[in-house]
């Protein structure tokens, strides 16, 4: 099964490669594999992964498109307060470095503009909006019988029975509240998840071990097990990507299929999207997944809808009400304030607001946001020049208030 994801990994790039050599000549002189992450190389590099990664596609039904049209009250600018002024989203693109903004209400769009590089047609990366499309896929292959949420990881994947996962149930994962010793600091690059970049092949930095594990297969056994964070929620990339692991061992298909299958197809995605693969044929579940920006917006409408999508129940309406349905978490590890009580549940983001607004959000910028009381979809991809911020402020705070006061100009 490996070396057919890699065959059709690299023919998939072939293809992509050869459809636009007119666009080659644009590719800044200075990218390489350590610095595409980063700004000011992201911002080319994320609306062309293919020409820097090998992935493997993720394919959608022509004959099965859900049909985004344009409200009659669709707006081509508008102007909101943000960070203690109005602005128009002008203004604030250029501040916040967003690639491409989509507003969806009822269903219909009530905004959309590409900048940069990314146009409708063109797949940008998602980073970890990418686990939450993994979760949804979880969630279909619970409710249709495939895993058992409750049954250890080891079950389904015996080479990692000694590593730190080995024990967990899979819900624990899926929460992030397993116990292995995964740690992610992004300005930190001696922390797993940066150790991990050069397992799987995104990155050639000096920071690379020598003679370190090639490929996912290799990487992921080697992660031991913490007890203390046992039950506690704390981001941990790696726990998606061993789900991703167990997926394909329960059904003895690719990740890239099964998202095809499950979520991309009959969600009515308008293109195909793509996974990156490394060496090994392990694929990227956690941050590699790329898309258009309209599909984004797709995968927000199944959350907004319960999991339905052209008629059919795509994912259990019962497993999104319960994304929604969580109270607070009392050990929450991040700064929050007395209306919210937040929460993460299934690769998903809890605000825990009058809305029950959920997101999935990936670094440099990248963010779904449904909000169900207010009928809107959120779908932004960005390129923030470093993970979480830039040299003099952190961003996240900036995007859920730049959120908010989306939601609140369109509800």
């Amino acid at each position: 099964m490996n070396k057919t994801v890699i065959l059709l990994g690299l023919l998939a790039g072939g293809l992509y490669s050869a459809a636009c050599l007119a666009e080659q000549s644009t590719r800044p002189e200075s990218l390489t594999l350590s610095n595409f992450q980063f700004g000011p190389e992201n911002r080319w590099a994320f609306s062309h992964l293919r020409e820097v990664l090998p992935t493997v596609n993720i394919e959608h039904d022509s004959d099965r498109v859900l049909v985004l049209e344009r409200s009659k009250t669709a707006v081509n600018d508008f102007s909101i307060l943000f960070q203690g002024r109005r602005q128009t989203i002008d203004e604030i693109v250029q501040s916040q470095f967003v690639d491409g903004l989509l507003v969806l209400k009822d269903g219909d769009i009530v905004f959309e503009q590409y900048y940069g590089h990314l146009t409708e047609t063109r797949p940008h990366l998602m980073n970890s909006v990418s686990k939450s499309v993994v979760g949804l896929l979880a969630g279909k292959l619970a409710g249709d019988g495939v895993i058992d949420l409750s049954k250890p990881v080891s079950h389904y994947v015996p080479a990692l029975a000694k590593s730190g996962w080995g024990p967990d149930a899979l819900r624990k994962l899926l929460d992030m509240k397993d116990g292995s010793d995964y740690t992610e600091d992004y300005p930190d690059f001696t922390t797993t998840f940066r150790i991990q970049d050069c397992a799987v092949g995104w990155t050639k930095a000096d920071y690379c071990p020598k003679n370190g594990p090639r490929g996912g297969y290799e990487f992921f056994p080697t992660i031991g097990r913490n007890e203390a964070k046992l039950d506690k929620f704390s981001y941990r990339s790696g726990s998606t990507d061993v789900l991703g692991w167990v997926l394909e061992e329960a059904t003895g298909q690719p990740l890239a299929e099964l998202i095809s299958i499950h979520i991309w197809k009959p969600m009515g995605a308008e293109f195909d999207a793509f996974i990156t693969v490394d060496e090994s044929g392990f694929v990227l579940a956690d941050h590699g997944m790329s898309s258009t920006l309209r599909d984004l917006g797709r995968v927000g409408l199944l959350v907004l809808n319960k999991g339905v999508a052209l008629g059919q129940q795509v994912v259990p309406a019962d497993f999104i009400e319960d994304i929604h349905a969580q109270p607070g978490d009392p050990t929450w590890p991040y700064a929050s304030t007395d209306e919210l009580e937040p929460y993460y549940r299934s690769f998903w983001w809890g605000k825990g607001n009058d809305e029950r607004a959920l997101s999935g959000s990936g670094i440099h910028g990248q963010t779904v946001v449904v909000a169900p009381e207010s009928g809107i979809v959120i779908a932004m991809y960005s390129t923030w020049p470093r993970a979480d911020g830039d040299n003099t402020k952190q961003y996240w705070g900036q995007n859920d208030e730049l959120m908010d006061a989306v939601v609140a100009k369109f509800r």
